[in-house]
């Protein structure tokens, strides 16, 4: 286990230990607790929210190296010795690579600097929906709505899902912070390169000045 995955074990411990009763945790509460973490020590979002969280938002954080022993070992591996790695490789930090990303201090700043206010609170028996609004320091805002499930009536809400709507390309890197995954860092991705190519065209195309 790695030294990453060792404190977010010890974080969720200790959380667990010294948490509330679940009763006193409301749908809204959770999702207040979530941006309020995410500004100051994602690690410490883990109790609220469930496995399924971390395999839903599908961002990985491996080293050039780690991917090659990866391919290595499953290059050697028998088919039964790698179905029996599969559950080690989708967890300990890969899983939980988006709170390492989360944690870089201008990460933080900017999820700081962000506003957000709760829209509305749907409750359906072991199911809620909170709809928030994100105001970001220099973009439009945007929604982003959490859905919350729980095991029981009187059990502990947790984060299940999240779904992003009105991002566009003025306001991607909030909603990247607001929501790390997979699917917005693709879309960041893009955006990068569209910018660096049209720069570059630019470059080789500089305009005559204006008369």
């Amino acid at each position: 286990m790695s030294a990453f995955a060792r404190r977010a074990a010890l974080v969720l411990g200790l959380l667990g230990l010294a948490a509330c009763g679940p009763d006193e945790h409301t749908p809204g509460a959770i999702v207040e607790g979530y941006f309020r973490y995410l500004a100051l020590d994602p690690l410490r979002t883990l109790p609220l929210l469930t496995p399924e969280f971390h395999r839903r938002q599908a961002l990985r954080v491996v080293t050039q190296a780690e991917a090659q022993a990866w391919v290595s070992r499953r290059e050697a591996a028998s088919p039964a010795e790698a179905e029996r790695a599969e559950p080690e490789l989708s967890t300990d930090r890969f899983q939980l690579a988006w709170l390492s990303i989360q944690g870089r201090p201008e990460f933080a700043k900017r999820a700081r600097e962000s506003l957000h206010s709760v829209l509305d609170i749907r409750e359906r028996n072991d199911e809620a929906d909170v709809i928030t609004r994100i105001e970001p320091r220099t973009g439009p805002p945007f929604e982003q709505r959490f859905r919350l499930v729980r095991e029981a009536a009187r059990s502990a809400w947790r984060i299940d899902a999240v779904e992003q709507s009105g991002v566009e390309s003025a306001n991607a890197v909030a909603a990247f912070i607001a929501y790390p995954n997979e699917n917005a860092r693709r879309a960041l991705e893009a955006l990068t390169q569209a910018h660096t190519g049209a720069a570059s065209s630019r470059a080789g195309n500089p305009q005559p000045p204006a008369h």
